[in-house]
């Protein structure tokens, strides 16, 4: 069987520049490359080819401006909960209260690994708080020291530089500085929307609108959120709604417009 890895922080990227109809080829080990650890490469080179909007199923169109001003294209959606939902692992909890705007708030606690990573909280209203690429996707992962050993022993992050990963080491960090405020919580709401972003559809949003309160979670409660997400939309608990459009615009222009506002922060070794 076939299985590719480690694809949350392109899934994020796309989700959030409102891509939901692309090809992903990937060469290697079935896993995608981690490059600087944070979701800014993947959105820095979608921002240099440009998207533009899915036409109407017949109608054709091009990158120009005026074929694309003039062609019928298909509206983006997201999935409106009218109703909490809450998973929880231990004393781990992921819940949803119904909102007119889409609200992320993520808090972490590793201060039983290290004090430099400590307790956090993030919380991300993308209609009021700033675009993804500033807010968001510059945070990278992290890890303490002995979990960065073990991952590479274990055979992953071989793509890595030597910046892929805010490391703690006790009460300090070994590769200083941070490039965000609370650059962790920043990059578990990053992780989220990558996680959320499997439930989209062609023309569909992944993440859904409402205020999603994540607590010590990971990858196996954002999955088991998702599922129970699917499971309420499949008992018409949510109605469908126009989506936020979270990148700054959309349409042929949209490509040198986005590129220019990224410019100031490059990616770690040009990656």
């Amino acid at each position: 069987e076939n299985t590719v890895g480690t694809v949350e922080h392109l899934l994020s990227a796309l989700e959030a520049l409102g891509v939901d109809n692309a090809r992903v080829e990937v060469e290697g080990t079935g896993e995608v490359p981690i490059l600087d650890g944070s979701a800014y490469p993947f959105c820095y080179h979608a921002s240099r080819v440009g998207l533009v909007a899915a036409a109407t199923e017949g109608t054709n169109t091009t990158t120009d401006t005026q074929s694309y001003n003039s062609a019928e294209t298909t509206p983006r959606m997201a999935w409106k909960l009218t109703e909490s939902i809450t998973v929880t692992e231990g004393d781990a909890f992921i819940t949803l209260n119904p909102d007119a705007v889409t609200k992320l708030t993520y808090g972490i606690d590793f201060s039983y690994k290290s004090r430099a990573i400590g307790k956090q909280w993030e919380s991300w209203t993308p209609s009021e708080d700033g675009s993804y690429a500033d807010v968001l996707a510059r945070a990278r992962t992290f890890a303490t020291m002995s979990d960065v050993m073990a991952y590479f022993r274990a055979g992953y992050i071989k793509g890595g530089v030597e910046h892929c990963a805010l490391i703690a080491n006790g009460d300090s960090f070994w590769n200083p500085p941070m490039l965000l405020p609370h650059e962790p919580a920043r990059h578990k709401l990053v992780d989220l929307i990558g996680d959320l972003a499997l439930l989209a559809e062609p023309g569909h949003a992944g993440v859904p609108v409402g205020h999603i309160v994540a607590y010590k979670a990971g990858h196996n409660l954002h999955a088991k959120f998702g599922k129970a997400v699917k499971e309420a939309i499949g008992n018409g608990k949510a109605t469908r709604v126009p989506a936020e459009m979270w990148a700054r615009e959309i349409g042929p222009q949209a490509n040198d417009n986005e590129v220019k506002s990224m410019m100031d922060v490059l990616p770690v070794d040009g990656a």
